[in-house]
């Protein structure tokens, strides 16, 4: 991104590189907000039972889509 014949502002590395770290703030944001209303969401179906209708095996398949996996944030 920083090439010699931008020296010695850099505009286009220091915009790109700005540019990916506000990408990165914008994604863990959503992740922040999405992931607590996943759980609870998960919360309710386990209070429903849902997890009974699988056994361990099958829950274990399902990895993060799983009604018992909970994201930590």
């Amino acid at each position: 991104f920083y090439r010699a014949q931008d020296s010695p502002r850099y505009i286009l590395g220091h915009g790109l590189e700005i540019g990916i770290v506000l990408l990165g703030l914008v994604v863990t944001t959503i992740f922040a907000i999405t992931y607590p209303r996943i759980n609870k969401i998960r919360d309710k179906m386990m209070a429903q039972g849902e997890h009974l209708k699988y056994t361990d095996q099958e829950l274990s398949e399902q990895g993060d889509r799983a009604v018992t996996f909970r994201y930590i944030t």
